[in-house]
């Protein structure tokens, strides 16, 4: 094998942001639209009175200030909190991430690329450390709950996100904490994802072989990626060697 372990990115790479609607569920830019209305609706069954467009503008500066003050450490739960002291209420834990899972809302496995979920049980099958490598501001619980739920959790036994790390792709730190939890020699990794800067430039200075998943947007990683695909059985196939 050419690899011991492999890690993926989230969103472009195992998520597709523009998903064929042939299933019939809602497009991602539709439940992420009706994401303050989930979270308003929540904040009023616990007696909160707030109105929809209040929680707009409000919330919408409470991002920009939480993202302000944590950068890569930024997690929508912060940015929950920052709300509610905008209100001038009590920090509610049990209050607050549940709002936060409200807002985030479902992730649909017709989201994934096509043969998304065969391709990862083919490469656990074959005895590879998996894992994902994701700029991410949702709480890891969120996204655990979200790979639970499209069947790729059990897959997954490292799983690193910036809002939980405190840092973020390209920087080497984050590439480091994967590999020292993988324990695996460094050329015998492969990072797969779909940004050059983060993915590709961040990954292969750690020395880590890349691999570039192609899009209608960048089409091309120009000869930085050691591989480019546009489908899972094309990586799959680079991965064992064919």
């Amino acid at each position: 094998m050419k690899f011991d372990a492999v890690f993926f990115d989230w969103g472009g790479t195992l998520f597709n942001p523009h998903p064929s609607n042939s299933c019939g569920d809602p497009t991602p830019q539709e439940v992420m639209a009706k994401g303050v209305e989930r979270a308003t609706a929540l904040l009023n069954l616990f007696g909160r009175d707030v109105k929809l467009e209040e929680m707009r503008a409000k919330f919408a500066k409470c991002k920009e200030q939480a993202r302000e003050k944590y950068g890569p450490a930024y997690t929508l739960v912060r940015a929950i909190e920052y709300f509610y002291q905008s209100q001038g209420w009590a920090n509610k834990p049990e209050e607050i991430l549940c709002i936060a899972e409200a807002y985030v809302g479902p992730r649909y496995r017709s989201y994934l690329y096509p043969n998304t979920v065969e391709t990862i049980q083919e490469l656990h099958k074959l005895g590879l450390i998996l894992g994902i490598i994701s700029n991410n501001g949702c709480p890891g619980w969120i996204l655990d709950r979200i790979l639970k739920g499209v069947g790729l959790l059990d897959f997954f036994s490292i799983r690193l996100y910036s809002g939980e790390e405190g840092v973020e792709k390209p920087d080497k730190e984050i590439f480091k904490r994967a590999e020292r939890l993988a324990k695996v020699d460094t050329k015998k990794i492969l990072h797969v994802g779909d940004s050059i800067r983060a993915d590709v430039q961040g990954a292969k200075a750690m020395g880590w072989k890349t691999a570039f998943r192609q899009s209608k947007n960048v089409p091309s990683s120009n000869g930085l990626a050691d591989f480019e695909f546009a489908d899972n059985q094309e990586l799959l196939n680079y991965i064992k060697g064919g």
